[in-house]
């Protein structure tokens, strides 16, 4: 049983899992998504997603790494696994966050501009819902497990 705990112990700490926008998520200018998602949790009219959920689902997330490393130690699953089912569940939680977002509205010239917008199709939803026109903010939110 020590051998199996040291071995899955080393084992989990070689992983890291990441949440968030990465390189490849680009809007069609050019502009990286990461760097819209974090003027949006930080910027001067914040719509802040990524803290809030940190900070109401860490337990969730804390219950979820702690039935994982249980089948990590035994020898029912790989730490792969743990990684991917926490980027998993954290990804997750995030993008409902963004999508229950309703606040601070968005202004008249912001709606204006949707409006003007969906002639060509770019903007999806509803155009008065913060976070979302074209979708691509969160449907390229993601996680990657990783060797640290």
């Amino acid at each position: 049983m020590a051998e199996r705990l040291r071995v899955a112990t080393a084992e989990l700490q070689r992983k890291a899992a990441k949440v968030g926008w990465f390189e490849s998520a680009k809007y069609e200018d050019g502009t990286p998504v990461a760097y819209a998602a974090a003027i949006n949790e930080l910027g001067p009219h914040a719509r802040p997603f990524m803290r809030p959920t940190i900070q109401e689902r860490t337990q969730v997330w804390k219950a979820v790494g702690k039935q994982e490393a249980k089948r990590v130690i035994n020898g029912e699953a790989g730490a792969g696994r743990m990684f991917e089912m926490l980027g998993l569940q954290a990804s997750g939680d995030i993008a409902k966050t963004i999508s229950s977002i309703t606040t601070p509205p968005l202004s008249p010239r912001t709606i204006a501009a949707r409006q003007a917008k969906m002639a060509d199709g770019k903007t999806i939803g509803n155009l008065e819902k913060p976070l979302v026109e074209t979708g691509l903010m969160i449907n390229s939110l993601t996680y990657i497990v990783e060797d640290k």
